[in-house]
């Protein structure tokens, strides 16, 4: 079995409120040679309010790099990125 590429969303307010409400069907909305291999998983927070830098909602977690002001097209990216190692 095909180990699958862990997608944290954060649930957090602000990041639903600036754009992650976009994502609560991202699965449905992966190319079709993505979506078996990925899971996903809704988390509270992804630590961001702790970083030094003016926070960029909403964020992303894809196999553990944090992707700011993420959209499909930056996750879509990032898994190709992780499918391809």
């Amino acid at each position: 079995m095909e180990k699958k590429i862990k997608v944290r969303i954060c649930v957090g307010t602000y990041c639903f409120v600036m754009g992650n409400h976009d994502l609560k069907d991202l699965k449905d909305n992966l190319p079709h040679d993505l979506k078996d291999k990925v899971y996903i998983e809704g988390v509270v927070c992804l630590g961001c309010d702790k970083k030094k830098e003016a926070p960029q909602p909403p964020y992303v977690e894809v196999n553990g790099k944090l992707i700011a002001k993420a959209n499909l097209e930056k996750i879509v990216e990032e898994l190709r990125k992780s499918t391809s190692n």
